[in-house]
């Protein structure tokens, strides 16, 4: 039987909506007197009252969602085995002050985001090559307006465009609420410090935090509002939300109260850059440096050996594990029916943000000074030691010189911070209706920017230190500096690091400077489509349904611009790790796309229904280039309980700005050098004389390279003009069973494998290093570019070269799991809900340099990064209890174990392992199993009151010291985006409905 009028007038008003969504429940088919509702599908312009997806999806709830208990977007999302950490609250080192999703593990730019099928522009302007620039930022949305998130993994480009490579996140939202809801929901962290890292702590003379300690607290109201309007032809909904997180402190933790060293077991670390100075002079007649001293506070300043193990600066106490965060959102959605069957409709998102990044204090950075060896600082043991030792004068009037390398930790001025704010707005605007029986028609543009505001405080100026340490007597006898003398700098206050109690409060406030970014994204949209329904004039004789079209057009403009200041564009910074680089380009899509679905077979033996799809988009940017994407698919039901479906995806990423044209300069980037050493206490080298010099360590430099204790070391990177689009090819099938004979289960198992070409990545400075020094290829050794002491990070002229390329692959391929099952309690017992998603992944590869592949699934580390377990799940248990309005929810979400990418047996990654030996601290993060308790009762069915729990038992995370422990997703020995490392949490939820 044809679907008859009515229900083809629906599906037709469901195409033009433009959204893109689906219910992870198979949808029964409609009688012709059942009420219409939009049906929509993700990963697909054409929907059917009975279709679900050919392509995999995954679906969450406003009930899960709220159940949650999280207030942050990316948190609810980062719950899904599907998606592995990204960017968000827990990073703080690093932070872009943006929340992302990272779909597969293969970097959140690779992954599009949705609300209402239609994109969310990207959030941040950064030309950091680890900051995900042009990922769009889930701050923006509201999460008390979600209806649910569908999650579809795997490529996705021939129907939204290019960025669709590792799936789509489509944000449905309540676009046509009536009456008003209030919601309250505040929530903190309790925690027991008991963990035994504690001793090693207390060991080392650090103070510990209290043993029991409450923190974290946030609070999020939401304001919504709707009504129809006009006879009900339209409707508006309004919404507001308000949102205030505390920050929590590495120091309120045992396990984070001092950054770990690796080793046989843990001990106390820190950075080189002290409190007292450690100083290092340059011999003036052999140019080597001599060995470190440090100012001794047992001696009244006199100098002494600097020891490491001893004198290291505790830097991880003061840095942020959650940044704090000030949100605000507010918008409307509307639509009308200006005519019969003629809809306009439009959307306005507003956000702003405010959050704020912490970690230990600035300082002077192991940098390199002139300074006269009549310093009127120097003490007589400093004036001897840098100065007399070497001939050179001390008196009054001698013009004598000599270069000192200094690392002073900036206790005095306070933590750096970096107050980040975003202020964005979307807007869309859209008609669709019919044009007659068969075809109808959407025309929609939207328009999205984004504005970054970046403030960093207690920062010193590179420029301003050298200056204050060319001090000298005026003619008076009063200690100034030489630029106050010549005129060049008259503001001028002589900095003392020499000396235990020199240092004042007026020369922190010279010294320390703000450095200011902004920045823009802009993105534009039109985009114009018709659907066709031909189920009554173009179909199989073997089918009851038949042929159903949309094809269509779409003009997209990004453009991004990122405006550092001076200091930032020099690098006069101290304390940012060299250069931020200014970002200004865009580009221009025009696409044309079509996409089509047919049933093959229906309602024959062995062929209940036998249906295909097909889509197609052609791309031509402004970047002198061309895309071709395109999908096919296979959907059997052999019988009406069991759903086979089977796809293929070509998708493509082009270039983002900041990947084209992000300045090139000396930055952060690496985290080892082997050819390292604490050369304090007398280490060697982990690799011989003849590996070192291979990456451009001479005969003197051998065993005189003072390693970096935080783990970072320099890179030269930047953007690639040159840049091509990378392509991605997804295989997905898998097997829907949802038996009648068992009413509410549902089962559905799919498999998949992404593996993307010509990736756009950059070389992997640590990678790079280890190669060369393992193979001596000229091309690859070529990248690493030592300075004059060998170093690869104590002056701007070491570091390897690791700019972004059309290099290697990435591939990954995996089973998800998604069960249901519901049913009735005997008579009165209420209903209970089984829910659970799991995700087995086999293999997740990067070739980062041509002949070089490593699997990355069940590992984690310098290489690989995040942890990547090789299973996940989400198990959810609800009581819909007898008695009105109670629920309880009980989850259990569980990390498999992970291992430390060193010590694989890859020949690539083990190479890393076989220099530093194995590290029993590093060897395995254990699994983690977390359990979560939510309670609800509704009352009068207007007031809902909600209380929970996650993370029920309070578990510590996972930890690792420094040597796999990445600056930025890596934070106080652990990797909290990815475990709760704050205890257990606790909220309460309170919504009003009217």
């Amino acid at each position: 039987m044809s679907i008859n009028s009515p229900i083809r007038r629906a599906v037709r008003c469901a195409l033009l909506s433009g959204t893109a969504t689906l219910s992870s429940l198979a949808l029964p088919a409609l009688a012709a007197d059942d009420t219409i509702q939009e049906i929509v599908v993700t990963g697909s312009r054409i929907a059917a009252p009975n279709m679900t997806s050919i392509s995999p999806v995954t679906a969450m709830s406003a009930d899960d969602i709220v159940s949650s208990g999280k207030v942050r977007v990316e948190d609810i999302i980062n719950q899904l085995p599907q998606a592995m950490a990204a960017q968000g609250s827990m990073i703080s080192n690093g932070s872009t002050g943006t929340a992302t999703v990272d779909l597969r593990g293969l970097n959140a730019k690779r992954t599009l985001v949705l609300i209402n099928g239609r994109r969310l522009m990207p959030g941040n302007p950064d030309s950091a090559p680890g900051a995900n620039s042009g990922a769009p930022d889930l701050n923006q949305i509201p999460r008390s307006l979600i209806e649910r998130v569908e999650v579809l993994t795997g490529g996705a480009s021939s129907v939204y465009g290019a960025d669709a490579v590792a799936g789509v996140v489509n944000f449905i939202m309540n676009t046509r609420f009536e009456g008003v809801k209030l919601e309250a929901n505040y929530s903190f962290y309790n925690h027991e410090n008991d963990n035994p890292v504690a001793d090693i702590v207390s060991a080392k003379g650090y103070q510990l935090p209290e043993s029991s300690v409450n923190t974290g607290y946030s609070k999020d109201f939401s304001f919504v509002m709707g009504s129809n309007f006009a006879d009900d032809r339209g409707n508006a909904t309004f919404y507001a939300t308000y949102r205030e997180v505390d920050p929590v402190l590495q120091g309120d933790y045992d396990f984070s109260a001092c950054t770990f060293n690796s080793g046989d077991a843990f001990t106390c670390g820190g950075s080189s850059t002290t409190s007292p100075t450690r100083m290092q002079v340059r011999n003036p007649l052999t140019g080597s440096l001599a060995n470190n001293v440090i100012l001794d506070p047992n001696a009244a300043g006199g100098l002494r050996p600097y020891s490491s193990a001893t004198d290291a600066y505790n830097f991880g106490p003061l840095n942020f594990y959650q940044r704090p965060d000030e949100r605000y959102t507010a918008g409307v959605f509307m639509d009308m029916d200006v005519a019969d069957n003629q809809n306009v409709y439009g959307e306005f998102m507003f956000m702003k943000d405010r959050s704020v990044a912490q970690i230990a204090p600035s300082g002077i950075f192991n940098q390199e000074f002139t300074v006269p060896c009549n310093h009127p600082y120097f003490t007589p043991a400093e004036q001897q030691v840098f100065c007399g030792q070497y001939g050179l004068s001390t008196a009054p009037a001698s013009t004598d010189t000599v270069n000192i390398r200094i690392g002073k930790r900036n206790i005095e001025g306070g933590p750096r911070q970096s107050d980040i704010g975003h202020e964005a707005y979307r807007v869309v605007l859209g008609l669709r209706g019919d044009i007659n029986d068969t075809w109808s028609y959407d025309v929609y543009g939207q328009y999205g920017q984004t504005e970054l505001s970046a403030v960093a405080t207690n920062d010193f100026s590179v420029t301003r230190i050298g200056r204050s340490l060319n001090a000298v007597r005026d003619g008076n006898g009063n200690v100034v500096c030489q630029s106050v003398l010549d005129g060049s700098d008259p503001a001028c206050v002589p900095y003392n690091p020499f000396q235990l109690t020199g240092i004042t409060q007026d020369q922190i406030d010279y010294l320390q400077i703000p450095l200011v970014q902004k920045g823009t994204t802009t993105e534009r949209v039109v985009n114009a489509s018709v659907t066709g329904d031909f189920s009554n004039s173009i179909k199989l004789p073997t089918a009851q349904s038949g042929l159903m079209v949309n094809f269509g057009v779409e003009w997209r403009e990004e453009l991004s611009e990122l405006l550092p200041d001076a200091a930032l564009q020099s690098g006069d910074g101290a304390g940012q790790g060299g250069p931020t680089t200014p970002v200004d380009g865009g580009y221009i899509a025009k696409d044309l796309f079509a996409e089509a679905r047919m049933a093959l077979i229906e309602d024959k033996p062995l062929a209940h229904s036998l249906s295909a799809e097909a889509g197609y988009r052609y791309s031509d940017y402004s970047l002198d280039f061309t895309t071709d994407t395109y999908k096919l698919g296979l959907e059997w039901s052999p019988i009406e309980d069991i759903r086979a479906r089977a796809s293929y995806q070509r998708s493509v990423r082009v270039p983002n700005v900041t990947e084209l044209y992000g300045v090139q300069a000396v930055g952060l980037q690496g985290s080892i050098d082997l050819c390292a050493t604490d050369v304090s206490d007398g280490e060697a080298p982990g690799l011989s004389f003849e590996e070192c010099a291979r990456t451009g360590v001479t005969a003197a430099n051998y065993g005189n390279i003072q390693e970096n204790p935080a783990a970072q070391y320099n890179g030269f990177i930047g953007g690639n003009p040159d840049l091509q689009p990378e392509t991605a090819d997804t295989l997905s099938f898998g097997l829907a069973f949802q038996p009648s004979f068992i009413p509410g289960l549902r089962l559905q198992v799919d498999y998949f494998d992404i593996a993307i070409e010509d990736a756009i990545q950059n070389p992997n400075a640590d990678f790079t290093l280890l190669m060369c020094a393992r193979t001596g290829d000229p091309a690859t050794c070529a990248r690493v570019q030592r300075d004059a002491d060998g170093s690869l990070w104590q002056s701007n002229n070491g570091f390897i070269v690791d700019t972004f390329e059309n290099i290697g692959e990435i591939s990954t391929s995996g089973i998800d799991f998604d069960v249901s099952y519901q049913f009735d309690v005997g008579n009165s017992g209420g209903r209970l809900a089984f829910d659970f998603v799991g995700t087995l992944l086999e293999s997740l590869e990067f070739t980062p340099q041509t002949g070089v592949t490593y699997d990355c699934a069940g590992l984690y580390g310098t290489i690989c990064g995040v942890p990547a377990p090789e299973w996940r799940h989400k198990f959810d248990t609800t009581w819909r209890m007898p008695w009105g309005g109670v629920d309880l929810t009980l989850s259990w979400r569980y990390y498999d174990a992970v291992s430390r990418d060193a010590e694989d047996s890859n020949e690539f990654l083990s190479f890393l392992g076989q220099v530093e030996g194995v590290l029993p601290t590093d060897s395995t993060l254990g699994s983690r199993s977390y359990i979560d308790l939510t309670g609800s009762v509704t009352v009068a069915d207007r007031y809902t009151f909600r209380l929970g729990v996650n993370n029920l038992f309070d578990k510590d995370p996972p930890l690792n010291g420094s040597s796999s422990c990445p600056t930025g997703p890596c934070n106080g020995n652990t990797w909290p985006q990815v475990y709760d490392s704050l205890g257990r949490q606790i909220f309460g939820l309170v919504t009003i409905d009217f």
